[in-house]
C-alpha cells in the first residue's frame, strides 16, 4: 500500500467487491477515486486462515484511508449466502447485487477481460455506485425455511425419481406385482419385496 490518503466527505466509502463462486471467491477493493487497493484476493471458503486473511485486508484498507467499507458481493444461486453471512457477522455492511446489474455496466473502465478476478474489479466499481440498487436479503428464518422447502422439493423429486424406477423394474421383470397393491411403496409392499427378491422366490414362499 502507498502514502496514506484521508478522505473527508462522509459519504465516501471504500467498495469491496466480491465475484462469489462455489468453491472460493475474488475480492477486490477499491476507493472512491476507483483506484484498487492492492490485486484481487482469492477466497477459499473453506479455509478458515482464508477467510480471515480477507477480513484483514479490508480492516487494513479501512484504517489506512479512514474510511468505512461496504461489500458488494454477487449474487450466485445460494454460494453467496455462507459468506455473505461470514462477513455480516464480523460486523461489516454487505449487499447482494444481481450478477445482470454488473454484466451490463460497460461504462466500467476495465479492460474487457472474462474471468473471475476482473468481476470482482468490476463489482467493486459498480459498488462505488450512488443509484445502486442491492438485493433485498431475508431474514435468517424466512432463509432457512426456504431451504427446507428446496430440501423437502428435491427429497421428493428424488422419491419419484426411485418410485418410477421400482416400477419400471417390477414390468420389466415381474408384472404381476403391480396389481397386487394400490402402491408399490407402501410398507408392506416394500417388505415383501425386500424379503422375496424374484418371482420364483414368492412362488417357493410357504
Amino acid at each position: 500500500m502507498s502514502n496514506k490518503v484521508i478522505f473527508n466527505l462522509d459519504e465516501l466509502f471504500i467498495s469491496v467487491g466480491i465475484d462469489v463462486g462455489a468453491d472460493f471467491s475474488w475480492m477486490s477493493i477499491a476507493l472512491p477515486n476507483q483506484q484498487f487497493v492492492g490485486k484481487p484476493y482469492k477466497i477459499l471458503h473453506n479455509s478458515i486462515d482464508s477467510l480471515t486473511t480477507a477480513v484483514s485486508k479490508i480492516k487494513e484498507a479501512e484504517e489506512l484511508y479512514s474510511l468505512e467499507s461496504r461489500i458488494f458481493l454477487e449474487s450466485t444461486g445460494i454460494y453467496h449466502y455462507p459468506l455473505f453471512c461470514y462477513l455480516r457477522d464480523k460486523g461489516f455492511n454487505c449487499s447482494v447485487i444481481n450478477p445482470i446489474i454488473t454484466k451490463n455496466s460497460t461504462n466500467i473502465n476495465i479492460r474487457k477481460v472474462h474471468n473471475d478476478r476482473f468481476d470482482s474489479k468490476k463489482a467493486a466499481l459498480v459498488g462505488l455506485k450512488p443509484d445502486l440498487k442491492v438485493s433485498l436479503m431475508p431474514s435468517d428464518l424466512a432463509l432457512n425455511c426456504r431451504n427446507l422447502c428446496r430440501e423437502y422439493y428435491d427429497l421428493m423429486d428424488n422419491r419419484s425419481a426411485y418410485v418410477n424406477k421400482l416400477q419400471g423394474e417390477l414390468r420389466m421383470a415381474f408384472p404381476q406385482y403391480l396389481g397386487i397393491f394400490s402402491k408399490v411403496t407402501i410398507n408392506t409392499s416394500l417388505t415383501l419385496l425386500e424379503t422375496y427378491t424374484s418371482p420364483s422366490a414368492f412362488l417357493k414362499a410357504d
